[in-house]
């Protein structure tokens, strides 16, 4: 992606530090699809002379994405934005841009001043926004064998907690993705085992065989404690 103009903005004065400013504003930009898999970034001294900041608090704010997934960063190459199957777990677990920028627009509309909005909001989660206990969201992948069926019904019988069964041959893969962001367990057959974990351990969720005896003891655990 060819970039005409500078392609983020700082405020001095906002009461946000400048390094979540920046990191902000290239998830924003991923996800909403301006910067796509593949596209590389300034260099953290370009970057750092178009913003007249600190070369460090780049390199800082580069890292952090790359920590979390976003971002590539190779010797010789620079810094690109992650593929493709990354960025479409971002975005199927950050669902809210389009929430967002609705927002601000009836904001505007409305001749509101964003920023006091905004830190109206701040305010009103620290104050009232907390969230409750969270239960454990178990989701059961292809889960028609009679092993998984025993589990299923044992974790409805025992807990409260939310529980959502799939058939992955009925989802869209995007759709699929999403319900595995939403999850906390992911809960499956042995023979589905080693894609399961796959997909769960680069979402960085915790995979239950129900098949596989080492886990019986590790699934119970789980449903005592919820």
């Amino acid at each position: 992606m060819e970039h005409s103009g500078p392609l983020f903005t700082i405020d001095p004065d906002s009461p946000l530090p400048l390094h979540i400013q920046i990191k902000e504003q290239i998830k924003w930009l991923i996800g909403k699809d301006l910067l796509k898999p593949g596209d590389s970034l300034p260099s953290t001294n370009q970057l750092a002379e178009q913003l007249s900041i600190n070369r460090n608090t780049i390199q800082s704010v580069y890292t952090q994405l790359k920590e979390d997934g976003l971002l590539l960063m190779q010797k010789g190459r620079g810094t690109q934005v992650a593929g493709e199957a990354q960025i479409a777990r971002f975005k199927a677990a950050n669902p809210h841009f389009a929430f967002v920028e609705r927002i601000i627009g009836e904001a505007h509309q409305a001749e509101l001043p964003i920023r006091d909005l905004l830190l109206s909001g701040f305010a009103y989660i620290q104050l009232f926004g907390q969230k409750e206990k969270h239960l454990p969201r178990y989701l059961f992948i292809e889960c028609k064998a009679s092993s998984c069926i025993f589990y299923l019904d044992e974790v409805r019988r025992l807990t409260s907690s939310e529980i959502r069964t799939i058939d992955i041959s009925s989802l869209s893969d995007e759709a699929f993705m999403q319900a595995i962001h939403e999850a906390d367990v992911i809960v499956t057959r042995s023979d589905l085992a080693e894609k399961m974990k796959k997909i769960a351990d680069d979402a960085g969720k915790t995979v239950i065989t129900v098949g596989s005896t080492r886990d019986v003891p590790l699934l119970l655990n789980m449903i005592r404690r919820s």
